[in-house]
């Protein structure tokens, strides 16, 4: 008992495994370099069965061209429509005609009704590559070693398939901390719109998240 009574205690961000992100790159605290990227998605369903068959061919070739093991995370989050709802509230503005204000009248709120309900989400689809160092000064040769590794990676994503491509894109600074974010505190981080560069602390709990939903509504932030 003792011995617990004088444990230190932890905070959510000690038990986070990132020790840095800069240059596009997360640096964990285990040694690795990690490196993410967004891809596009190719819609099958109304492809015919060879065109299908083609699409998985060209995945279980790209799979077999791996030499090194990468992550591939699959993550739904909801579609903030605030600048839509924006748009929508300026064309009202600026119209006159009376049916045409009421047909965007009725755009503004089932847009808003989506937006407080979060009932529209969509899936982002990322590769995750890492590269691992022993030392400070491996660490130069494990960036280099990895900035290889996605540029081949993006080539052989985007050259997969004979008539679809994909658009491979990675993620910066801001974006790797809304990615994390997103897995330490998901319901925050669809709060916290961190496009204007601001870092908000994890905070986890129900608690919490009331408390910061209604100190966004009176800033009619949310």
């Amino acid at each position: 008992m003792a011995k617990k009574q004088t444990a230190e205690k932890k905070t959510v961000q000690d038990l986070i495994p990132v020790r840095n992100i800069y240059d596009s790159v997360i640096e964990t605290t285990d040694n690795r370099f990690v490196k993410v990227l967004s891809v596009t998605a190719i819609n099958t369903h109304l492809m015919s069965y060879q065109e299908v068959k083609e699409v998985l061919e060209g995945y279980e070739n790209f799979l077999r061209s791996l030499k090194k093991p990468i992550q591939i995370a699959r993550v739904s989050e909801p579609i903030n429509l605030k600048k839509y709802i924006m748009a929508l509230n300026n064309r009202f503005q600026s119209t006159t005609n009376a049916h045409k204000r009421r047909m965007l009248e009725s755009y503004i709120s089932y847009a808003e009704h989506l937006q407080k309900d979060r009932d529209m989400i969509k899936r982002n689809r990322y590769v995750i590559v890492d590269e691992p160092f022993n030392n400070e000064t491996g660490k130069e040769k494990a960036m280099i070693e990895l900035r290889r590794r996605v540029d081949d990676l993006r080539l052989n994503l985007e050259d997969m398939f004979y008539r679809q491509k994909l658009e491979v894109k990675e993620l910066n600074d801001n974006e790797l901390r809304k990615y994390l974010h997103m897995f330490y505190d998901y319901e925050n981080a669809q709060l916290y719109q961190m496009e204007d560069m601001k870092e908000y602390a994890y905070v986890i709990g129900k608690r919490n998240l009331i408390t910061a939903a209604e100190e966004l509504r009176k800033r009619d932030e949310y």
